[in-house]
């Protein structure tokens, strides 16, 4: 994708997007409850979750397609709750593309400025533009059948940004497309946002995707947003064990935090005491969960030097998976499962199953949450 031509589309000034109060039922179904939520002018921002959380329920009631029982919708200044989809200066690009297939690209392409009655000099002017900036002008005369499906995506970007819309919104956008090229149009499309400065919000079940272009998410389970930051927090810092379970791989204990000689041990259900450094006795959680990442572990076959930064326990190898760049071992902990990822280099040696191991992780990487 070209982004580097002189010739540029021109967004409007870009703006916020509220969500207040936001409470949305079909019939008995309770899908969007309590929805409280600024986006930032220019943000590229994801709605992250699995499917039936109300991600996309969320992002057509933004784009006028869905109407909520209470609550208000506001963009920039103006309260859009009531008004149709094609008074608010959106665009929206569907997850399959939408695309008329007896169509030329350019016609495809120019279809809206068409229908917003855009003299025919601005519509030529703007529809070129609109393809040189996601490389496809060399091919306007085509017909969509007649390109790739990562050509298709691009033809539906352009499609959209044509029309200037104040928010651009995207759909699953890339889930019709192989990995390999997934990760490629993901590149391209936060080069084609930064290029625009225009505030975009898209909806993904993929966490690898939101976490590699998102600047925020928000992750979303049965109708109710979880948490909301950038990739870095909502991984580092999880506020419940949902969070921390979707987004990448976790090792949970299940057990209860209770105060010992000055110091806060999580006492968990198969008899380990683990000191965490992170608590400080604010949370009121009923029932908790002792959170680490597999990375942060480190496995020894011989036996570790004490440390007070470290929490050590010891287990027994029962499984691993060779993923390339890492070694995924298995290990049993009093009856519990947990994974610790290894670092693979060429010529290493592989722990075999049945071998005790030792376990060492610094106190700083693991955190209690509630469930």
């Amino acid at each position: 994708m070209n982004t580097t031509t002189s010739h540029e589309l021109t967004s409007t000034s870009a703006v916020s997007v509220k969500f207040e109060g936001i409470n949305l039922s079909f019939g008995k179904t309770h899908v969007l409850k309590g929805i409280d939520l600024e986006i930032e002018p220019g943000e590229l921002f994801a709605f992250l979750g699995p499917s039936g959380c109300g991600k996309t329920t969320l992002l057509r009631l933004l784009a006028g397609f869905e109407s909520a029982q209470t609550g208000q919708v506001i963009i920039g200044d103006k309260e859009v709750s009531y008004l149709p989809p094609w008074q608010r200066n959106l665009g929206m690009v569907f997850q399959s593309y939408a695309l008329w297939p007896h169509m030329t690209i350019r016609k495809n392409v120019a279809f809206g400025l068409e229908e917003r009655h855009v003299p025919r000099s601005e519509i030529n002017k703007r529809t070129d533009k609109a393809l040189e900036l996601v490389g496809l002008l060399e091919l306007a005369e085509r017909r969509p059948s007649q390109l790739s499906g990562g050509q298709q995506q691009r033809v539906a970007l352009a499609r959209t940004i044509v029309i200037e819309p104040q928010v651009l919104l995207l759909d699953e956008p890339l889930s019709n497309l192989d990995a390999k090229l997934r990760i490629q149009m993901r590149h391209e499309l936060l080069d084609l946002q930064r290029k625009l400065s225009i505030t975009t919000i898209f909806v993904t079940h993929d966490q690898e995707e939101a976490n590699t272009i998102a600047d925020r998410i928000a992750l979303m389970k049965d109708g109710v947003i979880q948490q909301i930051g950038t990739p870095v927090e909502l991984y580092d810092h999880p506020a419940n064990r949902f969070v921390a379970d979707f987004l990448g791989t976790a090792n949970f204990f299940e057990g209860k935090v209770e105060k010992s000689a000055g110091e806060w041990l999580f006492m968990t259900d198969n008899d380990l005491s683990i000191p965490v450094q992170n608590y400080h006795g604010k949370q009121k959680m009923s029932t908790s969960s002792l959170v680490f990442r597999p990375q942060n572990l480190v496995v020894s076959i011989d036996a570790q030097g004490d440390s007070a930064r470290k929490i050590q326990f010891k287990g027994t190898v029962c499984g691993k998976e060779f993923l390339g760049s890492i070694i995924r071992y298995r290990i049993a902990v009093k009856g519990k499962d947990i994974f610790a990822d290894v670092s693979h280099q060429q010529g290493t040696r592989l722990i075999e199953n049945g071998t005790a191991v030792n376990l060492g992780i610094d106190r700083n990487q693991v955190l209690v949450v509630s469930e």
